[in-house]
């Protein structure tokens, strides 16, 4: 009996770990910043490429579902899944979670910088503010394209991810 109950749960978090986002995955697709734009993301920049590695296209903007709060993305397009892996993981990580590189004296990428940080802290007023930490928590290659998602933790980032790829893949 309590092997069928370890079995059971072992199932049971196998089943929920299927569940995540992955946080690299090619489906064969090769996206363009048209077809982002052709979705209800709405673009607030178009970012330089220099200083991105084999970057052809860099976008700021928010994607809001369902009438619900917006949410910020930097969506980086290369030419294909491979490239957006080789040259744009190292990138990525430099761009999101604690060890994000948040300052332009230090950053490799540049460009939109600024909106890659927030003000975090708890309480109330300035006062009690304890800095800037970064907006994406996390990071996702869908494709060609690595997606920043802002995210509180590495988890909420990559839900965010995922409702981008669905926008952009709709599931049929």
């Amino acid at each position: 009996m309590v092997f069928a109950v370890v079995l059971a749960t072992a199932c049971g978090s196998s089943a929920s770990e299927e569940e995540v986002f992955p946080q690299i995955s090619d489906q064969g697709q090769v996206f363009s910043l048209d077809d982002l734009l052709a979705t209800p993301y709405k673009q607030s920049n178009n970012y330089s490429t220099e200083g991105l590695p084999g970057a052809t296209d860099v976008s700021f903007g928010f994607l809001r579902v369902g009438g619900g709060e917006p949410y910020d993305y930097e969506m980086r397009f290369y030419d294909s899944h491979q490239a957006a892996v080789d040259q744009g993981t190292a990138m990525a990580k430099e761009g999101t979670g604690p060890d994000a590189i948040l300052s332009e004296d230090d950053a490799t990428y540049k460009a939109g910088i600024k909106k890659r940080r927030m003000i975090i802290g708890g309480g109330s007023g300035g006062g009690a503010r304890s800095g800037i930490g970064p907006k994406f928590a996390s990071y996702a290659i869908f494709g060609n394209i690595v997606m920043l998602c802002q995210g509180a933790d590495p988890e909420m980032s990559l839900e965010r991810c995922e409702l981008m790829a669905n926008t952009l893949a709709p599931s049929e």
